[in-house]
C-alpha cells in the first residue's frame, strides 16, 4: 500500500543575493557544517555527542532549475527512510517585490501512524537560510 503524501513548508526572508544563496546551495551544500557548525560537524557524520539527533541520509539530485532556481532531492537511504518510505526535499529561491525568500518543502510518507510529522526539520531549515545568508554577507 503507497504511503499517504503529506507536506510542510516554511519560507523566510533572506537577505542576500538571492544568486549567491542558490548558487551556495546548488555547489557547495556538502560544505554546510563550515557555515553551520553548531549543527553540522562535518558532511559525513559517523557518531554524535549524545545530545543531538544524528542523522545520516543518500539523496539523489532530482531537478536543478537554475532559471527558476529549484533543487529537489530525494532521500534514498539513511535514517530517515526508517520512519518514512518517501522524504523528498524541495528548495526554492524566490523574488519578491522588494528582496527574495527562500522556501523549504518536505513532501514525506510515514512508514506508520505512530511516527510524527517532521515539523522540527522546519527550524532547522530556517536556521540554515540565516546561516547561509550571514556567511555570504561576510565574504562580501
Amino acid at each position: 500500500m503507497a504511503a499517504e503524501s503529506n507536506k510542510l513548508d516554511i519560507e523566510t526572508e533572506v537577505k542576500c543575493p538571492p544568486h549567491k544563496f542558490y548558487e551556495m546551495i546548488k555547489y557547495t551544500f556538502h560544505h554546510l557544517p563550515l557555515v553551520f557548525s553548531e549543527t553540522s560537524k562535518s558532511s559525513e557524520i559517523l557518531e554524535g555527542d549524545g545530545t543531538t539527533e544524528v542523522l545520516s541520509c543518500k539523496e539523489k539530485v532530482e531537478l536543478i532549475d537554475d532559471e527558476n532556481m529549484w533543487i529537489v532531492l530525494n532521500i534514498l537511504e539513511g535514517d530517515l527512510t526508517d520512519h518514512y518510505q518517501s522524504f523528498k526535499l524541495k528548495i526554492h529561491v524566490i523574488p519578491q517585490n522588494e528582496g527574495y525568500s527562500v522556501k523549504w518543502s518536505v513532501e514525506y510518507g510515514k512508514c506508520s501512524e505512530g511516527i510524527s510529522d517532521p515539523h522540527h526539520y522546519l527550524d532547522l531549515f530556517a536556521m540554515i537560510n540565516d546561516k547561509v545568508a550571514a556567511h555570504i554577507a561576510s565574504k562580501a
